[in-house]
């Protein structure tokens, strides 16, 4: 995970991103969605794009998930 820096000026805060993570130079506007404390940052109308389009989860996702066995209930 990188780490960024976070400043101000004049009344606004700014994030300086290191050159690893930084944005394309065509970006020039971003969305920023709020989640908590946490905020994400993505191109201006990019915001949810790669993740719909992007690729799914692997078949062997998960497959030695640990899990308890199945409950045996009576009818209701």
């Amino acid at each position: 995970m990188e780490k960024a820096s976070v400043f101000k000026t004049n009344r606004s805060q700014a994030i300086r991103l290191p050159k690893s993570v930084a944005l394309p130079e065509s970006v020039t506007r971003v969305d920023v969605v709020v989640l908590g404390r946490s905020r994400l940052i993505a191109p201006e109308g990019e915001s949810w794009d790669s993740w719909f389009s992007g690729e799914s989860a692997t078949e062997d996702f998960m497959s030695t998930r640990d899990q308890p066995a199945d409950q045996e209930r009576r009818e209701l």
